[in-house]
């Protein structure tokens, strides 16, 4: 066991209701040693795809052995099952309902555990509440070393989201508008290492489409965009995203999450001016 386990919580709850705080201490009455870090509890409500982003986005950043809650549960209070997975130096708790697909995408992990040890539950289960009498209890116990395959079997068959492959085709690749951030940026599936695949380390993009709305200056920082003019730019998750400077391209294009995004297939820094 950490001497001080770090656990990151990322969740759809809010921050008005009590129900951060309540899975907090029962996180720390398991185990008071912990440091709880929040990723984000601004997930939008049920939205799995979100937590699933989020969470991506930001587990590595933490340092090994690092424990991550993720609790983005449509499916509370129903069979659906509580999994632990282990990835590269890092752990996560979270329902089976494909909340973790990015990351098992990535081929990073290495083991995913079903959880069938009930007895460590906060007594009683409420049946809307998992992450507090389910989740937390189960979280603390990891971060107190116990090992995940005495909680439970390990698993093959858990849920993945059925997200679009980015796919190639007469000289562009095809993805979806993948999340839309606060800021109104539009950040695609699309990311230079698809590009790299499909034609090679000296091609580079040619400009972007969005939904009929052909956005063709590429730019290295949001600063380099001029009025409400739209450009596109490997952001930081390593992805394109199409933004405007100090304006939201989401209202500009009236765009959203799942909007087909086409890039054109360019030679060397085509695009970029």
């Amino acid at each position: 066991m950490n001497s001080s386990p770090i656990i990151t919580f990322t969740s759809d709850f809010g921050t008005r209701e009590y129900y951060v705080g309540a899975v907090k201490g029962v996180i720390l009455s398991g185990c008071p040693e912990a440091k709880i870090v929040d990723i984000s509890h601004s997930v939008q409500s049920h939205d799995v795809l979100e937590g699933a982003f989020t969470v991506a986005c930001a587990y590595q950043y933490f340092p090994p052995r690092t424990i991550h809650l993720v609790v983005v549960d449509p499916g509370v209070g129903s069979s659906r099952r509580v999994l632990i997975a282990d990835a590269t130096e890092q752990r996560f708790v979270a329902p089976d309902n494909g909340v973790l697909s990015l990351i098992l995408e990535s081929g990073e992990i290495s083991r995913v555990i079903s959880v069938e040890a009930d007895h460590y539950y906060r007594q009683p289960v409420s049946p809307t509440f998992h992450a507090r009498d389910v989740f937390a209890p189960i979280v603390a116990q990891v971060a107190r070393g116990i090992d995940p395959t005495r909680l439970g079997p390990e698993i093959k068959d858990f849920v993945f989201l059925n997200l679009p492959p980015v796919k190639q085709g007469n000289g562009v690749l095809e993805g979806i508008v993948l999340h839309v951030d606060k800021f109104g940026n539009l950040i695609t599936s699309i990311g230079p290492e698809d590009l790299k695949k499909a034609a090679g380390s000296e091609a580079g993009p040619a400009g972007l489409t969005i939904d009929g709305h052909e956005i063709q200056r590429q730019v290295r920082f949001f600063g380099e965009g001029e009025g409400e003019e739209l450009f596109y730019l490997v952001g930081s998750t390593g992805r394109y995203e199409v933004a405007a400077n100090r304006k939201a391209a989401a209202q500009i294009l009236n765009a959203r999450r799942g909007m087909k995004v086409t890039l054109r297939i360019g030679a060397g820094e085509a695009g970029q001016r």
